[in-house]
């Protein structure tokens, strides 16, 4: 498994930059359910922590030793 970039502060940096930009983009999609306020908030509960499982295990695989 490789890393991002040499510098171990910096990887960790850069996969939070990812994980952030991830997460806004999948919060700004369920944004638009949320016009129905339960709806939204059950979409959220639903496809949020299958976001983050599958984020975290690819991080892992490819970029982190």
């Amino acid at each position: 498994m490789g890393r991002l970039v040499e510098n171990e502060g910096l990887n960790y940096w850069l996969c939070g930059l990812i994980f952030t930009i991830v997460f806004g983009i999948a919060t700004m999609a369920i944004s638009i359910v949320r016009v129905i306020p339960m709806l939204g908030w059950i979409v959220y509960l639903a496809v949020m922590p299958y976001v983050a499982g599958r984020l975290v295990d690819f991080v892992s695989d490819r970029w982190m030793d």
